[in-house]
């Protein structure tokens, strides 16, 4: 495709701005030409190199819920020992790599499009694994054969991004309405383990969004998540621990910075950047040299 899909500007359109504009929906999943080339070529090297990865991001989002939005990056989450080997044959292919964040993201990047090469969290609690790719969906993105990640694990993901200026709670609330009656719910709480209480707040944010839907999330979620909650009430927990910085690292700057929380994010990112697989991919050649943000 060459241009946007028609009706993309509308004279109720035309005034947005062009974070606004990102947010439309269309009928199809449209990808500027040049950028089209690109993932084409990223994504096809990856595979013949045999690299197993999932698609992550706006695609995969597409994929459930039938929203589109603009975007000029690609995210692909690969288990940590994969990432040497997909920087190193997309390097080949002719990719600028460099190492963003050393726990948990590398780019490639050829002209103005930019491929995510995502292999933990953000906020270092947890680190991409195998199960990611067994409970992927067979898709196709720019003409390629993919793997799609499974909505149970989108879900999860994006339960801690919960900034001021990105927040996911929306493609939340978006899953559960186009396919809570077929989630794994045990999977999904499995996943989301100590963290359930955001599970639980976004379920109560889903009912406030589409009151005449309940239905879609089982009876037994509800009652095992309240029932957690019941045994809490009156309970004390650490007053010197702010969670904040797990879905937002500026919200709760001030927590830690001045307040004197104690910041799990910190710890947390501190304790992935010591394994060992880590410390390998921040320290490989694969990573131009003259690109270094996060690398240390």
């Amino acid at each position: 495709m060459t241009k946007p899909p028609a009706g993309t500007l509308t004279p109720e359109t035309a005034h947005l701005t062009r974070e606004e504009l990102k947010s439309l929906t269309h009928g199809e999943f449209w990808i500027p030409e040049a950028e089209r080339t690109v993932y084409k070529l990223a994504l096809r090297t990856l595979n013949e190199a045999g690299i197993p990865y999932v698609v992550s991001g706006l695609y995969a989002i597409y994929q459930y819920t039938g929203i589109y939005r603009q975007t000029k990056d690609l995210d692909l989450l690969l288990e940590p020992r994969h990432v040497i080997p997909a920087a190193r044959v997309l390097r080949g292919a002719g990719f600028h790599t460099h190492l963003e964040q050393a726990h948990w993201i590398g780019k490639a990047i050829m002209d103005e499009a930019v491929i995510d090469l995502i292999f933990g969290m953000g906020n270092g609690l947890n680190l991409i694994d195998e199960g990611w790719f067994r409970h992927s969906r067979a898709g196709i993105l720019a003409a390629t054969p993919v793997r799609v990640a499974a909505a149970e694990e989108l879900i999860w993901h994006r339960l801690f991004v919960s900034e001021r200026h990105r927040s996911d709670m929306a493609d939340i609330v978006h899953l559960l309405l186009t396919r809570g009656d077929e989630l794994d719910w045990e999977r999904l709480l499995w996943r989301v383990g100590q963290h359930w209480r955001l599970l639980l707040a976004q379920l109560h944010l889903f009912d406030y969004v589409y009151p005449g839907h309940g239905h879609r999330v089982p009876d037994w979620v509800r009652e095992e998540l309240y029932e957690r909650a019941f045994e809490e009430v009156g309970g004390e927990g650490d007053p010197t621990i702010c969670r904040g910085t797990l879905i937002s690292r500026f919200s709760f700057a001030i927590d830690v910075n001045e307040w004197g929380f104690h910041d799990l994010r910190t710890q947390a990112v501190a304790a992935v950047r010591s394994l060992p697989i880590i410390r390998e991919i921040r320290d490989s050649d694969v990573w131009d040299s003259d690109a270094t943000p996060g690398r240390h």
